[in-house]
């Protein structure tokens, strides 16, 4: 149990800095455009937990399917 809930942090931070990385690009259009599309930090937040909810979701998904398989 431990060992998923590290690998269940490690993902949320892998998302994060995703975001993370998309708001240094949108920080650097927004200087172009001469106004601001970047996002606020509950925002980029709320765009990590999404993507990393859905990823979880097609996760357990996929093994839940395999398990069947090898269940019947």
């Amino acid at each position: 149990m431990a060992r998923n809930m590290d690998i269940t942090i490690k993902g949320f931070h892998r998302f994060l800095a995703i975001e993370k990385e998309r708001q240094l690009a949108l920080e650097e259009l927004s200087e172009i455009l001469g106004f601001d599309v970047t996002f606020s930090e509950e925002e980029m937040v709320n765009n990590a937990s999404e993507s990393f909810s859905k990823e979880v979701t097609k996760q357990m998904k996929k093994e839940a399917t395999e398990w069947m398989k090898f269940r019947f």
